[in-house]
């Protein structure tokens, strides 16, 4: 079964912030990485996709380098670097482990509300290494979260059914909320698309779990991972740390040694 990731132009759609929203991200990684001295760093882009937000970044003049998994995200991503006129260094790989021959970054960012689907423990901790191996002493992690507020699904439902237009045909998305394993705050959902492109229907099925995260739990599991230190949780409008009301919200952490 094919995943909405395989068809990045119909992604763009689907996923689609709000106006305003990803240039507000852009401006607030921009004032984190200036409050330390850094105007034009070196930035990792963590699960990057299209690089949404690494292709403004390096048309402001950092260096950017992108990592996913999804063949067809870094091909449309480096077509639209192309055509931005700046360049990006493009890596395939699993966000839990790699290691990339690039030199230290001043931050790495995880954004759209995706570091949930680590769920393992084992996993969160091969992957705070493998970023903290990519920053320089003192460099920023800024991990984009959903607070979740309804907690763990204990049934099944479904929601959010819509039809989107397309250029040249249109795609239906639903989601599927699963009972989830409570006990480990871990949540299951389901994506479904149905997809019409030229006359020809495509289906996809994205299968996520995610972990429910709480800012009192990310900071218990900061406690325990060895040279990170949490800087503090943020808005992403305006690094204010009223985030009660936030759809979405920043972890910062800082890189020790």
């Amino acid at each position: 079964m094919k995943s909405l990731y395989d068809f990045p132009n119909v992604f763009d759609v689907v996923m689609r912030r709000e106006p305003g929203v990803v240039e507000a991200e852009i401006r607030s990684v921009q004032t984190l990485l200036a409050r330390r001295g850094v105007t034009r760093g070196r930035i990792l882009e963590l699960a990057c996709g299209a690089c949404a937000h690494g292709i403004p970044l390096a048309q402001s003049g950092c260096t950017v380098v992108g990592l996913d998994r999804s063949p067809a995200m870094l091909e449309v991503a480096a077509r639209r670097g192309m055509v931005a006129g700046v360049n990006l260094a493009l890596f395939q790989g699993d966000v839990v482990e790699f290691d990339l021959p690039i030199e230290a970054c001043d931050a790495a960012i995880f954004m759209y509300e995706t570091f949930p689907v680590i769920t393992e423990y084992d996993d969160l901790v091969s992957h705070f290494r493998a970023v903290r191996r990519h920053l320089k002493p003192g460099g920023l992690y800024v991990i984009d979260l959903d607070p979740r507020k309804h907690g763990v699904g204990i049934e099944a439902a479904e929601w959010g059914r819509k039809t989107l237009p397309l250029p040249n045909g249109s795609v239906e998305i639903w989601n599927q909320d699963l009972p989830g394993d409570w006990i480990r705050g871990i949540s299951h959902l389901i994506l479904h698309s149905r997809i019409t492109l030229d006359g020809l229907v495509y289906e996809t099925i994205d299968d996520w779990h995610l972990r429910v995260y709480s800012p009192w739990d990310l900071a218990v599991l900061v406690r325990t991972l060895e040279g990170w230190r949490l800087d503090g949780f943020y808005s992403w409008r305006d690094l204010s740390k009223d985030i009660v009301d936030e759809a979405h919200y920043f972890m910062v952490l800082e890189a020790l040694f």
